[in-house]
C-alpha cells in the first residue's frame, strides 16, 4: 500500500507537526506500506517527495532536490494519486490549514482516504468556540466561560477583562478560537495580562473567550474509532508539569518538564471508566473518526471537558503514543491502526478506477485548453 504523510504546514505549530512526521515516517512498518513524505511549506506550497523514503532513511523536509518541486495542493495531489499511486493520506498536522478540516475536504473531494476524522469533525472541533456550543448542547460538562461579542481584533483589555472578572474571576484561562499545542492560551491574574494577550494575537485570531480556572487531576483520555463503530477508550493519562503552574507549550514539547502518568495518580477504577465513557460522548458527539484526545479537569464534583483534538500530537513526549503504548500498541501498531479505521469510511480511487483514469483526466484538462482558445 502506498500512503503519503503530510507534515508542517502554515499553522504556528508547524514545528510541532514536523517533530510528529519524523517519528512516523520512522515507525510506518515498511513490510506493508511505501511511504511518500510531502513537505507543506508555510506559505502553502507542497513538496511530494520524487520516491517513497526507504526504511532507515532520515527525511528531510528542506531538502528540495529529494522532491519534485513546489506544487499547488490540488496538483499535488492529482501527482500523487497518479504517479505515487498513492491509497491513503496520513496527515500528520496541527492547527489551522491541517488539523482543521481544510486538508480532510480536499481528500473528501478525491474520495481519498485519510487518517482521522472528515472535513466536518475537523473544523468544529479545531473551533473552541463551536466545541463549546456542541458539547452544551449534548449536556458535556464544561467550566463555566466569558464569551466577549467583540471581535479580538476591536477588544479592549480594560472593558474586557472587567467584564470577565465579573463572569469566571481571576485567575483565567484566556483562548484564541482556533488553536492547538497551547498555543493562543494564557493563564492571566490582570489586566495587563490581559492586554498583552490581546496586542499578541490580534489579526492572526478573529476570536477569544476566558474560561474559570478550575482546581483538580488535569488528564487527557484518547479514542480509537469511527463514529457509528465500536469505539475504544484508552488508558488515560495525568498530566503533572514539573516547572510550571500549568501546562504550557513549553511544558508540553520540552523534555523532561512534564510528568505524564498512565493511569493518572489520584483516579480509581470507577473513576477512570467515568472519564473513559466521557471522552467517548465527546469522541461522538463531534462525530469524529479515527482518533481524538480529549483533555479534562477532575474535579471534587467530577470530571470537566477542556477540548477535543482531532489530530494529537505523535512526537516522543505526545500524550497518544504514551497511552497507546498503556493499551499494548506498539507505535507502529497504532499507526497501523489508525489506516485500518481510515480505509473503512472510504475506498481509494486507485483501487476503483481503471490504469487509464490519468489519461482520461488529461484528455479532459487538453479539451479545456482548447475551449479557451
Amino acid at each position: 500500500m502506498d500512503i503519503c504523510v503530510l507534515a508542517g504546514g502554515r499553522s504556528p505549530e508547524h514545528d510541532v507537526s514536523l517533530a510528529s512526521a519524523t517519528q512516523v515516517l520512522q515507525h510506518l512498518d515498511r513490510a506493508k506500506y511505501r511511504v511518500w513524505p510531502v513537505f507543506l511549506d508555510r506559505s502553502g506550497g507542497f513538496w511530494p517527495a520524487k520516491a517513497p523514503l526507504p526504511h532507515g532513511a532520515r527525511w528531510d523536509p528542506a531538502d528540495q532536490a529529494a522532491s519534485v518541486g513546489r506544487m499547488r495542493p490540488g496538483t499535488a495531489l492529482d501527482w500523487l494519486l497518479d504517479h505515487a499511486r498513492i491509497d491513503a493520506v496520513l496527515p500528520v498536522l496541527h492547527g489551522p490549514f491541517g488539523e482543521d478540516g481544510t486538508i480532510q475536504g480536499l481528500c473528501e473531494l478525491y474520495d481519498l482516504p485519510c487518517v482521522g476524522s472528515g472535513c466536518a469533525a475537523s473544523a468544529v472541533a479545531m473551533d473552541k468556540l463551536r466545541t463549546r456550543q456542541t458539547f452544551a448542547a449534548c449536556g458535556i460538562p464544561l467550566a463555566k466561560a466569558y464569551e466577549p461579542t467583540t471581535p479580538l481584533a476591536r477588544a479592549d483589555a480594560h472593558l474586557e477583562f472587567a467584564r470577565m472578572q465579573a463572569c469566571v474571576g481571576t485567575p483565567a484561562f484566556v483562548k484564541v478560537d482556533a488553536s492547538g499545542s497551547t498555543v493562543g492560551v494564557q493563564r492571566i491574574a490582570s489586566e495587563a495580562d490581559l492586554a498583552r494577550f490581546l496586542d499578541t494575537f490580534r489579526g492572526t485570531f478573529r476570536r477569544w473567550f476566558a474560561e474559570q480556572a478550575l482546581t483538580g487531576e488535569e488528564i487527557t483520555v484518547p479514542v480509537l474509532g469511527n463514529t457509528g463503530a465500536t469505539l475504544e477508550p484508552l488508558p488515560p493519562v495525568g498530566i503533572y508539569p514539573k516547572c510550571d503552574s500549568w501546562f504550557t507549550h513549553e511544558a508540553k514539547y520540552r523534555p523532561g518538564a512534564t510528568e505524564e502518568v498512565v493511569p493518572p495518580r489520584g483516579l480509581d477504577v470507577a473513576q477512570i471508566a467515568a472519564v473513559q465513557a466521557l471522552a467517548m460522548r465527546c469522541h461522538e458527539a463531534l462525530v469524529c473518526d479515527g482518533m481524538s484526545r480529549t483533555d479534562m479537569i477532575v474535579t471534587v464534583h467530577g470530571p470537566v471537558v477542556l477540548e477535543t483534538n482531532t489530530i494529537p500530537g505523535l512526537t516522543r513526549t505526545s500524550l497518544l503514543p504514551q497511552s497507546a503504548a498503556a493499551a499494548g500498541y506498539s507505535f507502529s501498531g497504532l499507526l497501523d491502526r489508525l489506516v485500518e479505521l481510515a480505509l473503512q469510511r472510504t475506498v481509494s480511487p486507485n483501487q476503483k478506477t481503471t490504469p487509464a483514469a490519468p489519461a482520461a483526466r488529461a484528455t479532459v484538462a487538453s479539451a479545456a485548453k482548447t475551449a479557451e482558445l
